[in-house]
């Protein structure tokens, strides 16, 4: 008990409290240290804590006003005025000490249950939670906003703050309770409802997706009527059984002066549009401008086409997914490796990629793949690419970003120019955010792992290489985007 007096003599209620709470686990039924942890509590605003310990304190001594009075304020702080009003009701009953203070605090709830008392109590609580915000403490600020709630219910912006705040914290569902309360109160707010329909995409739930934005549809804000319109689409495509998926990344290379062409196309069925499972025809171009064929090749990238039947499988709302496909291949090229005009091709591929938003522009994203590939000697080679950058100018329809790269390779056959890891910086521009059309320019740096099977690596363990590359995907469905949004006479009046 010293020790922990002396602490809080000096100020420290903190440790003052961890030290009652280390008596009491030696000695449960010392009310002492009870009481003077309860007031520590009470002192930190620590109020649902201090509540509980006020319950067993009260089980063991229910005439004890004191004690009463100070539940029925933690419960106030809280935000629960019928309890508080309760407690201070028994109070005020009993001749004694606490008697007026209690009836002065009947009056005062009385007064506060008004309108105009209710709207300056819920500002005020409004202002604690941001100030609690400010300085980091969330929990304590949405208790605030809560309690905020409670005093008006019908103020949209407190569902809105706590729902960005669950979302920020990763909690989708709660981020949905609050903003969909929000959207009931405001039918008419279509940057929630577009918010919204990003959440359920996010908790792959389609049908909330569809509905949320297909209510922000009719916005007069253009943005966000095209962000919906091709969300809209988005969701509504993945119903469609048949599509057809194009990626084009041509670039050229400093390193080797070297330009390679690369496209793959295909064109699916899915049998059941909200199953897992596709089947597709796909095919495949690369060709570089100055790889040769002849008596010595000299090869410094693949040259073929292919065409490929095969199958996906890809679970509805992830990016994940596995592909198989066996067909035949086109070598524009002879080399040793590939000695004929067409020879089989078989791969089976798992890919994933992710994107994450963050703070003041600030962007990541991940993809990588992990293959076998008959093509290349029966080859396993798994490839990481990561970023993290910052959109510099984003006006909403184009954007221009700068990030830093890294790339990895590796394989199971220990060829050199399959495992190695880029380092660099990249710049990104894209001319219309609608159309995922981006260009690249990149400086890398490379260093090679000191892996050599087959072949010897002739080019030493590092080397330097710029990039300009034009990057190009696009999935397709039979499902038109939803025209432009034109109010009648009569949607455009806002009350």
């Amino acid at each position: 008990m010293n020790k922990a007096y002396g602490l809080l003599k000096a100020e420290r209620p903190e440790s003052a409290a961890a030290a009652f709470e280390e008596i009491l686990k030696t000695e449960p039924s010392n009310r002492q240290a009870e009481l003077e942890l309860v007031y520590i509590r009470i002192r930190l605003k620590r109020w649902k804590e201090a509540v509980v310990l006020l319950d067993t304190l009260l089980e063991d001594d229910p005439s004890d006003m004191r004690l009463r009075m100070e539940r029925g304020y933690a419960r106030l702080a809280l935000g629960e005025r019928a309890a508080a009003a309760d407690e201070f009701a028994l109070v005020a009953r009993e001749t004694g000490q606490f008697q007026a203070q209690a009836k002065e605090a009947l009056k005062s709830l009385s007064a506060d249950a008004t309108p105009e008392g209710r709207a300056a109590r819920c500002d005020a609580l409004l202002n604690e939670g941001y100030d609690l915000l400010r300085r980091g403490e969330k929990a304590a600020a949405r208790d605030k906003f809560r309690q905020a709630l409670i005093e008006a219910p019908g103020r949209t912006e407190i569902l809105k703050q706590l729902g960005y705040m669950s979302l920020a914290d990763g909690d989708m569902v709660d981020a949905v309770k609050d903003l969909e309360g929000a959207r009931l109160l405001a039918p008419f707010d279509y940057e929630t409802a577009l918010e919204l329909g990003y959440i359920y995409d996010g908790l792959h739930d389609e049908a909330g997706a569809e509905k949320s934005f297909a209510a922000a549809l009719p916005s007069d804000d253009p943005k966000i009527r095209a962000a919906a319109a091709a969300s809209l689409s988005n969701i509504r495509g993945k119903k469609d059984p048949l599509y057809f998926d194009v990626y084009a990344s041509p670039y050229d290379s400093t390193r080797f002066s070297d330009a390679i062409a690369y496209f793959e196309a295909s064109a699916g069925y899915k049998p059941n549009p909200a199953g897992s499972f596709s089947f597709y025809l796909g095919t495949r171009y690369t060709q570089d401008s100055r790889s040769r064929s002849g008596a010595v090749p000299e090869i410094y990238s693949d040259n073929y086409a292919s065409l490929e039947p095969g199958i996906r499988f890809q679970p509805a709302g992830f990016n994940a997914n596995l592909t198989a496909e066996w067909g035949l291949s086109f070598n524009l090229l002879r080399s040793a490796d590939h000695p004929d005009a067409t020879e089989f091709d078989g791969r089976v591929v798992l890919a994933d990629y992710h994107y994450w938003e963050g703070p003041r522009r600030l962007f990541a994203d991940a993809g990588g793949s992990a293959g076998f590939y008959s093509r290349y000697r029966d080859n396993v080679i798994g490839y990481l690419q990561l970023r993290g950058g910052d959109k510099v100018w984003d006006d909403h329809s184009s954007q221009l970003s700068l990030y830093a790269p890294m790339n990895v390779y590796t394989d199971t056959n220990h060829d050199f120019y399959n495992n190695a890891v880029e380092i660099g910086a990249g710049l990104e521009f894209q001319p219309w955010t609608r159309v995922n059309l981006k260009l690249r320019a990149e400086y890398l740096h490379g260093t090679y792992m000191g892996i050599s099977g087959r072949d010897p690596n002739p080019y030493g363990p590092h080397y330097d290489d710029v990039r300009l590359m034009l990057i190009y995907s696009g999935h397709f469905t039979r499902h038109p985007s939803p025209a432009e949004f034109q109010p009648t006479r009569a949607q455009e009046f806002r009350w």
